[in-house]
């Protein structure tokens, strides 16, 4: 009797576990189509494409920069194209996810755009200066999960060793909303 009962503590144990493991959101701040807008002045633009031309130079021969060149948006939807089914995962923030990757149509903002819009989030939600944003390569995906609310997905990866932390900007395609975000600390 004893055994059956340390049995079924450790199944329930192993599945709550799986249970809080499974009910987790999919992005540290989430927000639903257009909730969470980001205006953009003729300053902004200027500042952020300097920022940006920065970025560009002193990121190249990185390895960072060679995989994420080679990843290119085409590349992405190939591979995701000889896949094969994707399970579903549900999210405490979105829901029922399967992940698919596409490629931006002419509804969705500009790739410079959605850079533009990431770099003003992680400004305002994190306080990220731009000598600090210097040190981040965008890597771009354009997921299509929801396919009525495609997402431009920007991952900041530190091209350099000298941040040691990670930041995802998801934003609606169609209007460039905030769809989350996710901003990791390592002990880097």
């Amino acid at each position: 009797m004893r055994k059956c009962v340390a049995i079924i503590l450790v199944l329930l144990s192993v599945l709550g576990m799986y249970a809080i493991g499974q009910a987790k959101p999919l992005y540290e701040q989430y927000w639903e189509p257009g909730a969470y807008t980001v205006e953009i002045t003729e300053e902004d633009q200027v500042r952020l494409a300097a920022l940006r031309e920065q970025v560009e130079m002193l990121s190249a021969g990185t390895k960072v920069r060679e995989a994420s060149d080679a990843e290119t948006l085409e590349v992405q939807y190939e591979k995701y194209l000889q896949m094969g089914e994707i399970p579903e995962r549900v999210y405490d923030d979105v829901g029922p996810y399967t992940w698919a990757v596409g490629l931006p149509d002419e509804e969705a903002i500009s790739q410079e755009e959605a850079y533009i819009r990431a770099c003003m989030v992680l400004a305002a939600q994190y306080d990220l200066q731009p000598e600090q944003m210097a040190h981040y390569w965008p890597h771009y995906a354009y997921i299509t999960a929801d396919p009525e609310n495609p997402v431009w997905q920007i991952d900041f990866i530190c091209y350099d060793g000298t941040q040691h932390n990670t930041a995802t900007v998801a934003l609606y395609a169609p209007d460039g909303s905030v769809c989350g975000i996710q901003y990791e600390m390592s002990n880097g």
